[in-house]
Parts: structure tokens; C-alpha cells; sequence
């Protein structure tokens, strides 16, 4: 089926591109392949872009440009010049010339489709005759293959003489899509390989190529706000990257920004942004007018809130400054201090990735920071809290205005061009299927000894990320039966190399032994399996321990031969992934980033009495940043546990079979959580008030029955571990 994607929303006004879309739709409609209106940016000298470009798998590309001219509005036509209500303008047959280079350069830049790709380009006169229009300028436009009135497609057809192969078609579409930095020319490497560097390598270089949702976020640009929702793995980060890209192609004049919460993304999204634009252009973005900021930003590295600050002409909090005032969400205090003065605009399109971990504050700065009409574009991880689908409504983060109206608004039709406000992308490539289900599950509970802790509560939630209700109903103490369609994680690792276990996880004595056994494999995977160390990534699951570890896992390293880098406790926080050194960080330093072998230490801590939900929220981050293998490690009776938990998980893989849990007492376990947790904070402010007691003051403090609870309650506390 012919798929139609408008880029701009003027597609709605434009009558002359919809009645040609129309008759190509009527030719080619049952064919495999896309139709973009004002995509891709293969500009004439101009500055004009083709109205329709159409690909399908049994036809050469086209690239369609659409005049909406009456007859008498067509003065004189030459070779070179057409003069067109009493304005001379360039032919648009040069214009055309233009087209067809533009597009034969992209795909010759692909060795596979070099000498089988030979686009064409069609001029589109639909409110002409041919009749009348060779009667009036006595001439004939025998050298352009031209749509007239009559609606004759028969110029669209330059078939194939040989049906591109799957893999020449997949290829063509990517350079279509402008996806083709993403992967690597294409190798005629084995289907199988025999070490995990090989198979990492045959992953890479498979076409990058986007579904149709991605296609749209990527390439379509709103007119007002929009959206973006989608789990870990949509490639939500990419498609704004590259939607940035796109923007700047169209609008070279507008100011941009490009703004994120962790920052280790920043090399990745410039790079990312770079490599798009330049599918177009031989130079970089302008980042004059581009602009890519972390949120908050520094000293030493500019941000959204920095940047405020200083236009402002007021010192910004630092982070200790900001903690002392809002010690749970120090970002929102810098913001609420922000908003306390003038705003004035300065972007004409703000593009905003991992939305999730904004304070709504900074959502109202950035309508504020943008011109009307407020072209601001949220991506958003819908499972974030692993609770609950109901992410916050655009009015709760953009706040009202005098009147109690929403600044911002997603009710209501479509964008025109059916350009959609709230986009939900379903497929989730980055982990393989049995990654993301053990990520979920693990988050949600679905297997834990004491019942789920966490869960989405219809029908349509589990449908909405990809999963089927195969059996049974969602009803209190109902066993239910929930499956995934392998098409809803296309990754294919597991198809590629069968070595390896996807997933390991492995108990150990102590810490130490942990830590040797991290340290050897890591090495193995370098020195015997040739994965490059940059694809590595170890994830501390616990927060307050993890310096200690990972400063341990580190020196082991380095006696292996090994180098490493600690993002935000001890190297830069933006030194993620550089090349020839093995990451080592937190949960909160890996979000947003990814690698093809992940490892958790410190698993054991799923377990945590004070933490219970929020460990296996960042146990559901940490799984999730895998492209391939996930190897879980940790100690004692808790790690026993979890990978009793991590066995059942997989035995059912890749449906789930649980009760269906009391949702009410969720809520409630929630709630004691946040409970417990703090009552922790003040128990261990009093013991550290003890502990620095003399023993005299102690006697004389604790009754000899204090004494022995005190003991038992240690001995038991030991006993968990």
C-alpha cells in the first residue's frame, strides 16, 4: 500500500499538489513504497524543493514539481526564463535538472545502488492543456515528461528493468528518509557469526531504516506543539535529532534549540544532528542559529537555564545552592527562581528530549523562551515511572493563562496536512524481545516473591507499548496471560549469534568476587571477543554505593590491561561512550545512552526494604539501555532472590503469566514506601547521634532490654544479607 507523508503543514492549503497526489495515488496506489510532499530537501539553485517525491519498489524515483498556474497567467516561456504574472522566474525545467542531480548524487553515494538508480523528474501543469498550452506559446515541452490537465500518468512510469533486491530497496528507502547515517555501508557479511565483536559489527551495518510513525516524527513539522511518546528503544532521541536537522534545512533563518536533561547526551545528539544535516549540505549546522543546551548547564557547559541567567543579568544556582533550597528537586527551585522574571523569546522551534525528567517549571520556560505559534516538541518516556501510561496533560506542564485557559492544548483535530499533535510510537528497537520483557517485568514486580508492586491497570495500556492480553481478564486475583509480537521488537542479535546467552545473571560470595568476575569478562569480551570497549557499559544499581564499586571495578581494569571512564563522579559527566574505554556509572548517568553489553552490578539491591520502587524502576532503565546482552550480578540471599525472579521471567518469555494484581494496595504500597523511606532518613540521623555517644552516656541512654533489641534487631538485619 502507497504511504503519504506531508513534511509541512501548508500541504493542506496546497490544491494543486493534492489533486496530483490524487492521480499518482490512482496509478500506484496497490504498489509497495512512500509519496513525501515537500521531502527530501533536494533543492534547485532556486531555492525550490520538489512538491511530491514518490518511491515505489517497481518504479525508478521520482521527484514531482507541481505548478498551480492557469493558463493565462503564463506570459512567456523560454529556455531558461518563464515569466509568470508580469515576474520572470527560472524555468522550471532547470529546476527540474536540479531535482534529478540532487537525488543521483544521494544514491550514488551508496555503491549498491550506483548504475541502478536513475531518478526522474516530472513537471506537473494540472490546471493546463497540453492542447492549449503548445497552441499559445507555439511550442512543445518535448525534452520534460509533463502532467496536464487530462490527469495522464502514463509520464510516471519508468519501470525496472530488474526488481531491486530487498536489501538495494531497504537502502533506497533509508537514503530517502535520511537515515543512512545511522548505519554503516551495508557488507556482504554472514547472516551468522562465531564471536560477539562479529556479531556487533553485522548489527551495525544493517540499513538503518525507519517504520512509518518514525518516518513522520522525523520528518513532518507541526505548526503548533506536539508530543512524542514512546518506551525506551523508540528511538525518540534520533528522530529528534533528526527532525532538528530537517528543520534547519527548511528554515536556515529560524533559531533552534535543542535541549536535554542528561548530560551525557550532549556529543550524542550534536553528533547526531550533524550527521543529518550534512546528508544535505556539505557544511555543518549553523550553531549560531542551532543551538544545543542541557537543561541547566554550567560554568563550563552552556544550558537553557544558564543561558537564561545571563540574559537576565542574575547569578544561577549551582547545584549545592539549589539543593539547600529544594533538596528532592534542585533544578526546580533554579526555574521557579527563573520565572520570578521577564522571559522574553528567542527560538523559533524548541525540540526537548527525556521530557520525563523535567520539572514543569522549565516546561513554562520554554513557552516563554518560544515565538507564537509555540512550535515546541516534547519527547517523552511513557513508561518512565513504570506506574502508570497517564503522563501529565499539556496543560498541567504548560500551566494557564489569566482566563484559567491551557497555554497549551493537543485537543482537537489533527495539524493540517493530518500532521498528528500527540504521537505514540509503539516499536521499541533497541532491546531484543526478551530484554525489554525482562526489563518490564522486573520493573513492574510481575514475578516478585511478594507480588507485583507496580502495574498498568487496562487493556489499552499494554496494547499501547506493545503487548497483547492473550488470555484471562484484568481483575483482581484473575490470572492473565500477556504476550509480545516479536514484530514489536524487531532487534534480531539473537539471529545473528547464538554464542551467548542474551541474558546471564550469576550469584556471588561477596563484593570482591563480584567485582573479579565483572573485571574477567569485561576482559574476555575485548581481548577474545574483539567488541570494541566503548560498547561496554556498567550500570551500579545501587546509587550510594556505586563510587566505591566502580572505583574497585576500575583499578581491576586497569591491571587487565583495560581503560575505563567514570561519567559524572569522576571523569566528565558528558564522557560517555568514548572511544577505547569501558563506561562505568550510575543509573542516572546511563539514561538516555546505550551500548550492545550491559552489565548491573550490585542486583542485590532490587531488594531494598526503603527503596523497593524505586530500584526496580532503575533495574527497568538499566536493562533497558542493551541493544543485545544484559549480564545481572550481584550477592547474598537478595541476589538469590532475584535471580529466582529473573528464571521464572525467562521460562515464560515471551509471554507473562501472573495474578492480576489489587491496584488499590499498590497505590497504598506506594505511599508506605515514600513512608518508609522517610522514616529510614530519620532513623539513621539517630543512630549516627548515638554512635557518637561515649559509652557512659550510652549506658545511661539505653535500658539493658534496649540493649538486647537493639542486638536481635542487627543479628536479623546480618541474617537478610
Amino acid at each position: 500500500m502507497l504511504q503519504f507523508i506531508p513534511s509541512l503543514p501548508t500541504y493542506a492549503e496546497d490544491k494543486t499538489a493534492q489533486r496530483v497526489w490524487q492521480w499518482v495515488k490512482e496509478r500506484f496506489n496497490n504498489e509497495e513504497g512512500t509519496c513525501y510532499y515537500k521531502h527530501p530537501i533536494v533543492g534547485a539553485a532556486t531555492g525550490i524543493v520538489p512538491d511530491l517525491t514518490l518511491l515505489v519498489r517497481t518504479n525508478q524515483p521520482l521527484a514531482i514539481r507541481c505548478l498551480p498556474y492557469q493558463l493565462e497567467e503564463i506570459e512567456t516561456v523560454d529556455q531558461d526564463i518563464w515569466k509568470v504574472k508580469n515576474t520572470e522566474m527560472e524555468s522550471p525545467l532547470l529546476e527540474l535538472e536540479d531535482f534529478v542531480v540532487g537525488l543521483q548524487g544521494r544514491f550514488d553515494k551508496e555503491r549498491m545502488l550506483r548504475r541502478r538508480l536513475k531518478p526522474q523528474a516530472v513537471l506537473a501543469l494540472p490546471l493546463i492543456s497540453q492542447h492549449d498550452f503548445e497552441e499559445r506559446f507555439n511550442t512543445a515541452l518535448d525534452n520534460a515528461y509533463v502532467i496536464w490537465a487530462n490527469g495522464d500518468t502514463d509520464v510516471l512510469l519508468f519501470p525496472f528493468e530488474r526488481e531491486l533486491s530487498n536489501e538495494e530497496w531497504q537502502l533506497t528507502r533509508s537514503v530517502i528518509q535520511t537515515a543512512t547515517p545511522l548505519s554503516k555501508s551495508p557488507s556482504h557479511m554472514p547472516m551468522t557469526v562465531n564471536s560477539l565483536g562479529s556479531a556487533i559489527r553485522v548489527l551495525d551495518q544493517q540499513i538503518a531504516l525507519l517504520d512509518v510513525e518514525q518516518e513522520k516524527v522525523a520528518i513532518q513539522i507541526p505548526p503548533g506543539p506536539q508530543c512524542i511518546r514512546g518506551l525506551a528503544g523508540t528511538g525518540k532521541t534520533v528522530l529528534l535529532a533528526m527532525k532538528a536537522a530537517n528543520i534547519h534545512r527548511h528554515f536556515p533563518d529560524k533559531r533552534i534549540l535543542f535541549t536535554f536533561n542528561t548530560q551525557s547526551l550532549y556529543n550524542q545528539a550534536k553528533t547526531l544532528i550533524s550527521k543529518f544535516y550534512r546528508v544535505h549540505s556539505d557544511v555543518d549546522p549553523d550553531w549560531e542559529r542551532l543551538h544545543i543546551r542541557h537543561g541547566w548547564g554550567g560554568r563550563n557547559q552552556a544550558g537553557v537555564y544558564s543561558d537564561l541567567c545571563a540574559r537576565q543579568n542574575v547569578p544561577y544556582l549551582d547545584f549545592r545552592e539549589a539543593r539547600s533550597i529544594r533538596p528532592n528537586n534542585p533544578f526546580q527551585a533554579c526555574c521557579e527562581r527563573a520565572l520570578g522574571l521577564p522571559i522574553l523569546p528567542e527560538y523559533d522551534f524548541i525540540l526537548m528530549d527525556e521530557a520525563q525528567d523535567f520539572p514543569r517549571e522549565f516546561f513554562r520556560i520554554l513557552f516563554k523562551l518560544a515565538f507564537p505559534p509555540h512550535q515546541i516538541y516534547w519527547a517523552y518516556d511513557e513508561l518512565q515511572s513504570l506506574s502508570s501510561l497517564e503522563i501529565p496533560k499539556p496543560e498541567d506542564l504548560f500551566g494557564s493563562d489569566q482566563n484559567g485557559n491551557p497555554l497549551v492544548s493537543l485537543e482537537g483535530d489533527n495539524y493540517p496536512g493530518g500532521i498528528e499533535k500527540d504521537f505514540v510510537l509503539h516499536r521499541s528497537y533497541r532491546c531484543p524481545q526478551s530484554v525489554l520483557m525482562l526489563a518490564h517485568a522486573i520493573g513492574l514486580g510481575l514475578y516478585s516473591p511478594n507480588g507485583s508492586i507496580q502495574m498498568l491497570g487496562d487493556k489499552e495500556s499494554w496494547e499501547s507499548i506493545g503487548y497483547e492480553v492473550e488470555n484471562g481478564t484484568l481483575q483482581k486475583g484473575k490470572e492473565v496471560i500477556i504476550s509480545r509480537p516479536s514484530s514489536n521488537s524487531p532487534n534480531r542479535i539473537s539471529n545473528i549469534y547464538i554464542g551467548q546467552e542474551l541474558i546471564t545473571a550469576k550469584i556471588f560470595e561477596d563484593r570482591d568476587v563480584e567485582l573479579d568476575w565483572i573485571a574477567d569478562s569485561i576482559r574476555k569480551d575485548v581481548k577474545d571477543e574483539n567488541v570494541a570497549p566503548e560498547q561496554i557499559v556498567v550500570i551500579s544499581l545501587d546509587a550510594i554505593k556505586a563510587k566505591g564499586y566502580l572505583e574497585r571495578l576500575q583499578k581491576r581494569l586497569v591491571d587487565r590491561g583495560i581503560a575505563s571512564t567514570i561519567p559524572g563522579l569522576i571523569h566528565g559527566a558528558a564522557s560517555f561512550a568514548e572511544a577505547g574505554r569501558v563506561t562505568l556509572c550510575t543509573v542516572f548517568r546511563a539514561k538516555g545512552n546505550e551500548a550492545y553489553i550491559v552489565y548491573i552490578l550490585g542486583f542485590d539491591a532490587l531488594y531494598d526494604y526503603i527503596e523497593e520502587i524505586g530500584n526496580r524502576n532503575k533495574a527497568f532503565t538499566s536493562i533497558t539501555r542493551s541493544k543485545a546482552w544484559v549480564r545481572i550480578t550481584g550477592t547474598g540471599k537478595n541476589m538469590e532472590k532475584a535471580k529466582g525472579e529473573i528464571d521464572q521471567i525467562l521460562s515464560d518469555s515471551p509471554q507473562f503469566k501472573f495474578i492480576f494484581p489489587d491496584i488499590d494496595k499498590i497505590r497504598r504500597l506506594d505511599a508506605e514506601t515514600s513512608r518508609r523511606r522517610e522514616e529510614a532518613r530519620k532513623a539513621k540521623k539517630t543512630f549516627t547521634e548515638i554512635m557518637h555517644l561515649d559509652p557512659k552516656a550510652l549506658t545511661a541512654a539505653l535500658d539493658p532490654s534496649d540493649f538486647e533489641m537493639l542486638l536481635r534487631h542487627i543479628t536479623e538485619a546480618q541474617s537478610e544479607n
